[in-house]
């Protein structure tokens, strides 16, 4: 059951921060070259998709990651018998700060999927006066700006808690000397 669950919350951890990365270094500025008319309709793919990706993927850690602790485990991959548990303090230190960013990272990817997203696709009407046409199209430009720092500091916080788990992890492994 342990190789099970290690093996699932590493799958869902390395989607969910492959499509972080995707996101950043190969969708953004690839952004850049394609006309606005597609761009547009591009986002609005991507951002669908990757909404549900992301947080099915964020599911699949907290699932795992939770029936790994209620088998009483502190690491999620096998761990060297020789080397002694990690202090209660250091492992409660560890799983509090691991779930200040899981929830970060949902919290993200919700205000980019349900908030900021649709309103980066709002279109006015088409009798809509001009100064109602100005007011939409700089919501619209708020909501993609605001986006774009979103999906930094998501890859931020994704790269830390990866960090985090790997230096928690790695004396029990044996890594550190």
């Amino acid at each position: 059951m342990r190789v099970v669950l290690g093996f699932l919350f590493t799958l869902a951890w390395v989607v969910y921060l492959g499509g972080a990365l995707a996101m950043e270094l190969v969708w953004r500025p690839v952004q850049r070259d394609v006309p606005p008319s597609q761009t547009g309709a591009m986002c609005q793919w991507m951002g669908r998709r990757y909404r549900w990706i992301g947080l099915g993927a964020l599911g699949l850690v907290a699932v795992t990651w939770s029936g790994w602790r209620a088998l009483g485990s502190t690491v999620l991959v096998a761990s060297s018998p020789d080397i002694p548990a990690p202090p209660p303090a250091a492992v409660g230190w560890s799983v509090a700060t691991t779930v200040a960013c899981w929830g970060t990272l949902v919290a993200l990817v919700l205000a980019m999927g349900v908030l900021l997203h649709p309103r980066s696709h709002a279109r006015w009407r088409a009798g809509a006066d001009s100064a109602t046409a100005a007011a939409a199209r700089r919501r619209r430009l708020r909501a993609i700006r605001v986006m774009g720092v979103l999906l930094r500091v998501e890859l931020a916080v994704a790269l830390s808690a990866t960090a985090l788990v790997l230096v928690s992890a790695g004396p029990r492994l044996g890594w550190a000397a």
